[in-house]
């Protein structure tokens, strides 16, 4: 090899090294919010529960997503919204009808689960391994085959609604709301592997709400009787099942965001005027403190919920006769915006998130 054949090759690897130096990494995606979906319940009986989807980037909202993606109403009463992969499934209580829709609303599949008198009525939703579960309010868990959308269902306590998933088990909280005044209180626990109820636990009256964080604890609210036994939050420890009272605070409505529980907690005065508190409430430490921090009023509240991906809270308003109202919050509790939901009761959001 010549001299001027060396020198060429020796030029062409140097490019090469200073191309490849030059050249930009790529940055990995990121996970961000690109709008996020409001679930008004509407009013029992009125057939008028709707789908908004507002961006939280433009402050913008779009109603009726799902009138105008399948040409009818989403129906009587909608519940609760689980996004899992590329689906989203609703409750319609009254209706009593699960929705599965595309990301844009568009009905993939309607289900209805029979039960001893007519379809059951569907609640709230939780998601373990590959599976969708889902409350009915006859007394039953249900769980989803996400591909077959075949139902299995599993009798719990008396009128279940919130459902949490954590250490191989369901946690699903038996309200025994329709049997006023004799509420109930239990909480059943069901193996996610087998699908059997394995125990049942004891609490405060009326449960309602429950969440899980990642460290295996569970919060459950349970919401007495509207007399003589307030509004009790309580832990449970999935690795024993044991139940604890957290003393200081009696919480109405929850938000869980890995760690933090975002909580509303109402009261009426001796005139009935409805006062609402908020606080986030750390659950390494069992320690609350409040929430909004500008000073910005908000009465009327009716649900919580929060967008981890987007670092916001959401908390719903309502009259129960107009639109309700959403005040959107920045994690650290001040105000970002505040809008008409587009239909009435919202009970919460529900964000769509992308890898961009």
């Amino acid at each position: 090899m010549n001299k001027k054949t060396i020198f060429l090759l020796m030029a062409a690897l140097s490019c090469l090294v200073m191309v490849s130096s030059c050249k930009k990494p790529v940055p990995d995606p990121v996970e961000v919010t690109v709008g996020v979906y409001v679930l008004n319940n509407g009013n029992y009986g009125g057939n008028d529960a709707s789908l908004s989807l507002y961006d939280p980037s433009s402050k913008s909202l779009g109603s009726n997503v799902f009138l105008n993606a399948n040409g009818k109403k989403l129906g009587d009463t909608a519940q609760d919204l689980v996004i899992f992969g590329s689906k989203m499934y609703i409750s319609v209580y009254n209706s009593k009808v699960i929705f599965v829709t595309d990301h844009k609303g568009k009905i993939l599949k309607e289900i209805a689960v029979a039960g001893d008198n007519g379809n059951l009525s569907p609640r709230y939703f939780t998601t373990y391994g590959d599976k969708v579960y889902v409350t009915f309010y006859e007394g039953f868990l249900g769980e989803i085959d996400t591909t077959s959308y075949s139902v299995k269902k599993v009798a719990v306590g008396p009128n279940p609604d919130q459902v949490a998933a954590a250490g191989g088990k369901l946690y699903v909280a038996n309200s025994g709301g329709l049997a006023f005044p004799v509420y109930n209180n239990t909480v059943s626990v069901v193996d996610a592997s087998s699908f059997k109820v394995s125990k049942t636990l004891d609490v405060v009256v009326n449960p309602q709400y429950i969440k899980a964080n990642p460290d295996g604890y569970l919060y459950l609210i349970s919401t007495g009787d509207y007399g003589a036994v307030p509004c009790t939050l309580q832990k449970i420890d999935s690795r024993t099942d044991a139940v604890t009272t957290i003393q200081g605070i009696a919480p109405s409505f929850m938000a869980m965001d890995d760690y933090n529980m975002y909580v509303i907690s109402s009261s009426y005065d001796e005139n009935g005027k409805l006062t609402c508190k908020y606080y986030v409430f750390d659950t390494k430490t069992d320690t609350y403190k409040d929430f909004i921090t500008d000073g910005t009023d908000v009465q009327n509240a009716c649900s919580i919920s929060v967008d981890r991906v987007g670092n916001m809270v959401y908390i719903g308003c309502s009259d129960y006769v107009s639109n309700g109202d959403m005040y959107v919050f920045t994690q650290d509790g001040v105000k970002y915006d505040k809008f008409d939901t587009g239909g009435l009761n919202p009970m919460g959001v529900f964000p769509i998130t992308e890898l961009k």
